[in-house]
């Protein structure tokens, strides 16, 4: 074999050499742009997700009130504000009417209260309800107070606890038969209700115009310093 053969077979072995070099250059370049561009791909859907979840973000700030006398707190609120939707306004002043209806008593209220009572309740809550102030019942209110005595209420707060569940406190001021001294006491009704057809009496719609009803009402006494 000449010199010269061996010379051009070295040439050509460093010819394909060199081509495979570019080739998997190439390759290797071209797999590196697939993969920037599948990294850019995921940055850029990241960065859209969190754009899109930025307006589900919101600070509310409100203002709670604290009663120094009693230790009693509230969330002020104005109904203005989005934080209180016209619903939960609505159902604020039904339940804190009903436990007006419910708690209150004078000898001249006794039985218009008893009615408003009744149609904003339950069968099963009206029914306990009227076992409570029936006369015959030694605890009811027609007899523990009479026709001098009154109770009168005044509700401070309204909280939801969940979808149909609110706790209403209020203060309650009893005055017995025949005595000028005022005892102050302070409660909190736990109250499930609903919405059902509104009543089909005009004398009940204009008491209870919605169709509230209450389904269950537990009264515990609130303890305050």
């Amino acid at each position: 074999m000449s010199a010269t053969t061996n010379h051009r077979d070295y040439l050509e072995a460093a010819k394909l050499w060199e081509t495979d070099q570019i080739s998997k250059s190439l390759r290797s370049e071209r797999r590196a742009w697939i993969v920037a561009g599948f990294a850019g791909a995921i940055a850029l859907m990241s960065v859209t997700a969190v754009a899109l979840l930025t307006p589900l973000k919101t600070v509310e700030p409100f203002v709670v009130k604290v009663d120094h006398n009693t230790g009693e707190s509230d969330v002020v609120t104005l109904l203005n504000q989005k934080t209180v939707g016209y619903n939960e306004v609505i159902d604020k002043y039904f339940l804190a009417r009903y436990v007006n209806y419910r708690e209150e008593f004078s000898d001249s209220t006794a039985f218009p209260n008893y009615q408003a009572v009744s149609v904003m309740s339950s069968q099963s809550v009206g029914s306990a309800y009227y076992n409570e102030i029936k006369p015959d019942n030694a605890k009811s209110p027609v007899r523990v107070y009479g026709k001098s005595g009154m109770v009168d209420v005044t509700v401070n707060s309204v909280v939801f606890m969940g979808t149909g569940v609110a706790q209403v406190r209020f203060t309650r001021r009893e005055r017995m038969r025949d005595d000028d001294q005022w005892t102050e006491t302070h409660w909190i009704a736990t109250v499930s209700y609903s919405y059902v057809n509104p009543p089909t009496v005009e004398k009940a719609r204009l008491v209870n115009p919605v169709g509230f009803r209450v389904t269950e009402y537990r009264l515990d006494p609130e303890t305050v310093k």
